[in-house]
């Protein structure tokens, strides 16, 4: 019988999920301003629109906020 998962484990592969998305977005403006912008300004950047924890800051993404 499979094991299933706890509700800390599904959390923790959530939040591994909403860092990637991040991460994603982060590369994405980079290569938009040439480089230019170092990764911490972008990602206090996208923080700043989405108060929390990175599931929050990965959905405003997803929303397009």
């Amino acid at each position: 019988m499979l094991k299933q998962k706890t509700l800390l484990e599904r959390m923790k592969e959530i939040q591994a999920e909403a860092n990637a998305l991040i991460d994603r977005r982060v590369e994405e403006l980079r290569a938009e301003t040439n480089f230019s912008i170092p990764p911490p300004v972008l990602r206090i950047e996208i923080e700043g629109k989405a108060r929390g924890c990175p599931c929050k800051q990965a959905a405003a993404l997803l929303e397009g906020k």
